[in-house]
């Protein structure tokens, strides 16, 4: 009997800008990596302004210039109500971890997005909503650089 995905949710603010382009960062390095049957990825934010909306279209553009697509991402929110639905929480900033533990998520459940850079605290990935288009650009460097450190976390999760 094989053993069910990890279920893995990157989590921002509003989930348009950093978590799906986590999300899709991640999923085509576990491509790359050929493990991305070990895992369930999806993205939501702690705040509902967005759900049902599509990806900023910042973040949309950026993830196509890397080759990857955000066409079919529409945000949704985590709430208390499906704060069980998953295994591993991965916050974009220590705001997002605050939220997450006080809707009822553990705290040994969540991890930084940038936890795997050597420094404590793992320094946030900067909010791209406010900023020029070189935000976007800073963000997808920042998760492209994390994402092979958190991969080989999320497999020794997996065993």
């Amino acid at each position: 009997m094989s053993k069910q995905p990890l279920r893995v949710l990157f989590v921002c603010l509003g989930n348009i800008c950093r978590s799906p382009l986590a999300e899709v960062v991640v999923k085509s390095v576990a491509e790359e990596k050929g493990i991305s049957h070990l895992f369930h990825f999806e993205s939501a934010g702690t705040g509902s302004w967005h759900v049902g909306g599509g990806a900023d279209p910042r973040s949309a553009s950026k993830a196509l210039e890397k080759g990857l697509s955000l066409e079919h991402h529409h945000a949704q929110q985590i709430t208390q109500r499906n704060i069980g639905d998953w295994d591993i929480f991965v916050a974009m900033d220590s705001d997002n971890r605050r939220n997450l533990m006080a809707l009822g998520a553990a705290p040994e459940s969540i991890i930084m997005m940038r936890d795997f850079e050597g420094v404590t605290p793992a320094p946030d990935v900067p909010d791209p909503y406010y900023g020029g288009e070189h935000g976007f650009e800073d963000a997808y460097q920042m998760l492209r650089s994390n994402a092979h450190g958190l991969l080989d976390y999320l497999v020794s999760q997996h065993v």
